[in-house]
């Protein structure tokens, strides 16, 4: 899909009527949407608002500097320049600033004649230059060249949001739809957490569930953030089986061998789950009846199983109709890592996922090495 990407030019007018406008003409040229001063209305009171809105709109920010340090914007007694770069800031756009390379050779004309407004551009430039990679620039064909080619590499590293063609739109839809959204919808997958964070909907499904099923490394996080939503599943009679890899098998000395490249991590995970074991029984403590007053319920039971290998995932499995999968890859842990939030259905990705948890289960029974955890 072919994208436009939108350029605020932001710098002074007066002095720079000639650089914008060949600074335009080179972005038109290269296929970038230009925006600045020449779209705003002529009151500078009603132009804040629409300044704002364009930098909103916009997919990148480009700061040009040169001798003069512009009129000011009576909202904070800054100029409108700095104001500008200040709020691109402020939302996260990306900054490209470019500075004239000698100020003194720029005729009288187009800078500063005071010392006090000289001294303002002097510290906006210093400011600029300590929070940006900037580039120099000698005259408008060179600062052209410069922020063309400093865009285009930036389009690369950038995700960045850009404009298609309208009458584009439906062939990519139609495309997209086909490769990705149904097959993700007869998988069963109803969402994508990018950042690894469940949310409410962790806990709702656990605090419903009657079965929860969860295949680990270690469990320590899951335990930690959902702790109370455990204990209210096991005082409702609901059971929870955990698979956790035994603390002596090989898999987890691979896994913590893999890991050890990446950084200092603490705890080691064999370690961790004596950590998830001790956490279980204090769940199991904390859900244990009450002299409430109200008709004791029976709570829930908490199971272990240990083994010694298995595909390197993260599964909360809610009865049959609610998961949570993280595909886990060393040195990566599950926190670190997207997850897929699923649904069932005939043939659904839960339904493999609930078999799969199932038949590892079974193995680590027949093996004996489950443990049945107790007050």
């Amino acid at each position: 899909m072919q994208k436009r990407y939108q350029v605020f030019i932001s710098s002074t007018r007066l002095d720079l009527e000639e650089e914008r406008r060949t600074l335009t003409d080179a972005l038109l040229l290269n296929q970038f949407i230009p925006v600045g001063m020449e779209h705003f209305p002529a009151s500078p009171d009603k132009a804040w608002p629409i300044i704002k809105r364009f930098i909103d709109e916009c997919d990148f920010y480009v700061l040009v500097i040169g001798g003069m340090y512009g009129s000011l914007n009576p909202e904070n007694g800054i100029s409108y320049t700095e104001s500008e770069y200040h709020y691109a800031a402020q939302v996260n756009k990306p900054l490209l600033a470019f500075v004239h390379e000698d100020i003194n050779s720029l005729p009288a004309s187009k800078v500063e004649r005071t010392s006090g407004r000289r001294r303002k551009l002097a510290d906006f430039t210093a400011r600029v230059e300590a929070n940006l990679i900037r580039a120099a620039w000698r005259d408008a064909d060179n600062l052209a060249t410069k922020v063309t080619a400093a865009l285009n590499r930036a389009v690369q590293e950038s995700a960045a949001v850009g404009w298609v063609r309208a009458d584009t739109v439906p062939e990519q839809f139609g495309v997209f739809n086909d490769d990705l959204l149904i097959p993700c919808a007869r998988l069963g997958i109803r969402q994508v957490s990018v950042d690894g964070v469940a949310g409410p909907d962790m806990q709702d499904n656990l605090e419903r569930a009657r079965t929860v099923r969860i295949m680990s490394t270690s469990a320590v996080r899951l335990l930690e953030i959902y702790k109370q939503s455990f204990v209210t599943a096991i005082r409702s009679g609901g059971s929870i089986k955990v698979l956790l890899p035994d603390p002596q098998s090989g898999f987890l000395t691979d896994v913590e061998e893999s890991e050890s490249g990446y950084g200092p991590r603490g705890v080691k995970i064999s370690d961790e789950i004596t950590i998830v074991r001790n956490r279980l029984l204090e769940i199991l403590g904390e859900a244990a009846p009450t002299n409430s007053g109200r008709p004791p319920v029976s709570p829930g039971t908490v199971e272990i199983g240990y083994f010694s290998t298995h595909l390197r995932s993260t599964l909360v499995l809610c009865d049959d109709h609610w998961g949570w999968l993280t595909l886990t890859l060393p040195p990566a842990r599950a926190p670190e890592t997207a997850s897929l939030v699923l649904n069932g259905g005939d043939r659904s990705l839960l339904r493999v996922c609930v078999r799969h948890f199932d038949r590892t289960w079974d193995v680590v029974t027949a093996r004996r090495a489950t443990e049945l955890l107790g007050p």
